[in-house]
């Protein structure tokens, strides 16, 4: 019985410490970006709902060392309330210097057969010119530091990458213990699911790009038949990592560009985005949901395991060795953010270690919203639900209104 109570928490250890040695990893190779191309570079911005952060984001777009040819923001319609936003920062981009950038605004139309998303960079794409060296697709809700897009675009610039990507990583400023309860606690959750999840390598097995910041050039939009890749997919940047790799694009994940991301707004809406990106993952790439539901599933055996024989010196050991990992993941993603310039202020950081002292909560979290994902018939993303019936096959179930 004790020995395989042992096995039963031998492959959580095994996951630990591989997540721990990938952290140590990506911090021993990571450096800031020293070299910095000019070239033209466009930006496609979908953007949707009360598009809340938006200012900040062209404020960071206004700010970058590589200056932009234009910035193409996407909306659905004019019933979209992106679409008054939008307009309203054109013309304040126009007048004020504060915030100079060359916006156009494009109307997309209603999604039929993909993602509103990806309806909505369709539209962008279709504006492209030969003038355009790099074309960069991204998410509204990123806070990019100035040398962002020198640091996608230069690989492209310089011939060694036809893709670059980088992965988001939640950004805490402001969500000490000053901040209400809830968001605090949404905000060091998601920071310890994601950052972990940041440092981990990215396998050739399982090709993926992140939509959030993901720079194209021109031959690879081409060989990619981008727009038609995007008309009949939920997920932009699963179709094209898939895509990219089965083509032999030279894709570039780097490691600097882990973008500033704000963070949730509650643990229900955290609940909400974990399980779609989870659904999103189960239909795109199933091997991969499948070895995440693996390690993680390991895990809370494991705690299981161990809180129900607590009153065992062995178990009391095992349980401070999984908590003694998990406390020098924090420490190697303090570093990491630092390395960045994202440094935590101290009352995070102190947070972010009751956190990993509640690994087993974290954990279970974590492990509810990934197997809800197992059911993927509906996937609800913003105001829409869509039914997949594969990961070519998607159809608009439900769509709300804008008031």
């Amino acid at each position: 019985m004790f020995l395989t109570l042992i096995l039963l928490c031998v492959p959580a250890f095994l996951v630990a410490a591989a997540g721990l040695l990938a952290g140590l990893v990506f911090l021993s190779r990571l450096s800031m970006p020293r070299v910095q191309r000019s070239g033209t570079v466009t930006l496609i911005l979908p953007l949707t709902g009360e598009a809340d952060g938006v200012v900040a984001l062209l404020r960071a777009l206004a700010a970058q060392t590589l200056p932009v040819r234009r910035l193409l923001i996407c909306v659905e319609g004019v019933h979209d309330p992106a679409y008054a936003r939008a307009t309203e920062l054109a013309s304040t981009s126009s007048t004020k210097s504060t915030i100079s950038l060359p916006i156009e605004i494009l109307i997309a139309g209603e999604a039929t057969h993909c993602a509103q998303k990806c309806c909505n960079q369709i539209a962008g794409l279709a504006r492209i010119d030969a003038r355009d060296e790099v074309v960069v697709l991204f998410d509204a809700d990123i806070v990019p530091p100035p040398w962002w897009l020198s640091a996608l675009a230069t690989p492209i610039l310089d011939g060694s990458a036809d893709i670059v990507t980088g992965y988001r990583w939640p950004l805490l400023s402001g969500q000490g213990c000053g901040a209400p309860l809830g968001a605090m606690l949404a905000a060091q959750i998601a920071a310890a699911i994601d950052r972990g999840i940041a440092l981990l390598p990215r396998l050739a097995a399982f090709p993926v790009t992140w939509g959030g910041s993901l720079a194209l050039s021109p031959r690879a939009l081409e060989k990619l038949d981008a727009a038609r890749l995007l008309g009949g997919t939920l997920s932009d940047d699963c179709s094209i990592g898939a895509q990219a790799a089965a083509l032999g694009l030279r894709v570039l994940t780097r490691r600097a560009l882990l973008v500033p991301t704000p963070a949730s707004d509650g643990l229900a809406a955290l609940w909400r985005f974990g399980r779609r990106q989870y659904q999103i993952i189960r239909v795109y790439r199933p091997p991969l949901w499948w070895l995440a539901c693996l390690a993680l599933s390991s895990r809370v055996i494991a705690w299981g395991v161990l809180l129900t024989n607590f009153g065992e010196v062995w178990a009391r050991l095992a349980t401070l060795a999984l908590l003694v990992i998990a406390l020098a993941a924090v420490g190697v993603q303090a570093l990491v953010g630092r390395r960045l310039g994202m440094a935590d202020p101290l009352a995070v950081t102190v947070l972010q270690v009751g956190v990993a002292l509640c690994k087993p909560l974290v954990d279970v979290f974590h492990w509810s919203l990934m197997l809800a994902a197992w059911d993927t018939r509906v996937i609800c993303w913003g105001h829409l639900g869509y039914r997949v019936f594969g990961p070519g096959q998607i159809a608009i179930v439900s769509r709300r209104r804008w008031g």
